[in-house]
């Protein structure tokens, strides 16, 4: 199964959940992650885990929408947003 993950939301974002994206990443060998986000947070995060570099894909997006932001104008705004990118991954089929 491959996942696309929006690494830069949620709570204690990104190390939480790049954390638990790899755990998954180990519970079964077809598992596939694509961690979307800022490149360099999401790379320093992952250069204290031990995983299969051949299964987890970082795909880069340039900005995040903040708690404090109205979904819908950022949605229309930030169309580089981690969230908006990795729905569209999910929506293509990736």
């Amino acid at each position: 199964m491959i996942i696309a993950v929006d690494a830069m939301g949620g709570d204690h974002a990104p190390g939480e959940v790049i954390r638990g994206s790899v755990q998954w990443l180990q519970e079964k060998e077809e598992n596939q992650i694509l961690l979307v986000g800022k490149p360099e947070i999401i790379q320093s995060e992952l250069n204290n885990l031990s995983y299969d570099q051949s299964r987890l894909t970082i795909v880069p997006a340039s900005e995040v929408i903040g708690m404090d932001e109205s979904p819908a104008v950022a949605l229309r705004r930030k169309k580089d947003a981690s969230i908006v990118v990795a729905s569209s991954l999910h929506k293509e089929g990736s």
